[in-house]
């Protein structure tokens, strides 16, 4: 058998190709009929959220456990003025009517309304929301939530503005373009999806998105979505892979078990040492994970993507844009949920590291 192991890799190289050509196609084409918005560079205030992916509050309804940490995030940035974008798939429609997903999620959509009253909505579709690209049927469907004459687009691109002066620009879409099983086959996709997936997910009750552990490039799709980004000297922003990228990610750990410390205020000494133990079992751990789950580095800082709003611990993630920067965040899911950045770098950087 080992004799064909050069025709497979030959084989491998050849789909791998396919797929890229596909993404870097539809992506080209999103780009070319791309809506556009100017975007001030030192005061305007964006939160890009994606992948919500609301469904019917069954077993396979991944959102249910993010609904806390996303309206918290929403009441914030609504208060503070940032323009939301809904980065597609915000609701899951493969699996449910959008009936079912409204009947069960009005505080979150009159939420999301309470933005576009403030003329700061925009709307994009992704594959799992796809039917959103009739902007009549989402007109006629969100007239009763505040968002009758919302227009979702497929991509936008955002310019960056100083004064007069065009200083930058960012592309989000997505992501889905060009995928074969969310855009070239999606109508086969969404029937698996519907009638094998959803029901084995309702069968176990439990999430199929884990918790984020870090947000490095990993995937071939996040590969070749980064690789279309750099070879157009572009800034991309997507979601669609569930998986937040930011560039240079952490590559060595944030602490060795060499400098921790017995925890202070700890007044049982036995308990102190075996806090501090447990921690420095977990900084040994997390070296080997730095170690063994090496990342495809960015040489430069030309992809981010959002991660998501549906991760089974209840977490969300998303990409903010405010005071001149881009920053990674994350609402955890707390009673005193409260936004954690996770990586921020400078807009003016970004643009001058594309060269």
């Amino acid at each position: 058998m080992e004799l064909l192991n050069p025709f497979r890799r030959i084989l491998d190289r050849r789909r791998r190709k396919r797929a890229r050509d596909a993404i870097f196609e539809k992506l080209d084409i999103a780009y070319a009929n791309a809506a556009t918005l100017d975007v001030s560079l030192s005061d305007g205030r964006v939160i890009i959220l994606s992948d919500q992916h609301k469904g019917a509050r069954d077993g396979a309804d991944d959102f249910q456990r993010c609904e806390r940490s996303y309206n918290a995030a929403l009441a914030y940035y609504n208060h503070l003025e940032y323009r939301l974008m809904a980065l597609g798939d915000v609701e899951e429609l493969w699996e449910n009517s959008f009936d079912e997903v409204a009947s069960n999620y009005p505080t979150a959509l009159a939420l999301e309304a309470k933005f576009h009253a403030g003329d700061r909505y925009t709307r994009f579709f992704g594959n799992h929301d796809i039917a959103w690209s009739d902007k009549e049927l989402f007109q006629d469907k969100m007239a009763q939530y505040g968002v009758a004459d919302v227009e979702p687009i497929e991509a936008l691109r955002m310019r960056l503005v100083d004064g007069q002066r065009q200083v930058g620009e960012l592309f989000l879409a997505h992501g889905h373009q060009g995928t074969p099983d969310s855009d070239l086959h999606a109508r086969r996709s969404k029937f698996l999806v519907k009638y094998g997936w959803r029901r084995l997910q309702r069968r176990l009750n439990r999430p199929w998105n884990t918790p984020s552990v870090d947000w490095a490039l990993r995937g071939r799709h996040a590969e070749d979505m980064a690789k279309w980004a750099e070879d157009r000297r572009r800034v991309l922003i997507a979601g669609h892979t569930h998986l937040p990228v930011f560039f240079e990610n952490e590559k060595e750990p944030a602490v060795t078990p060499d400098q921790l410390t017995a925890p202070e205020g700890e007044d049982d000494p036995k308990q102190a040492e075996g806090l501090r133990l447990a921690r420095e079992e977990w900084a040994s751990a997390e070296a080997v994970r730095l170690l063994k789950q090496k990342p495809t580095p960015l040489a430069r800082p030309c992809y981010f993507n959002t991660g998501c709003c549906s991760f089974g611990d209840g977490d969300i993630t998303g990409i903010e844009i405010s005071g001149g920067e881009i920053r990674l965040v994350r609402w955890p899911c707390k009673p005193e949920t409260a936004e954690e950045t996770l990586a921020q770098m400078s807009l003016i950087d970004v643009i001058e590291q594309l060269g």
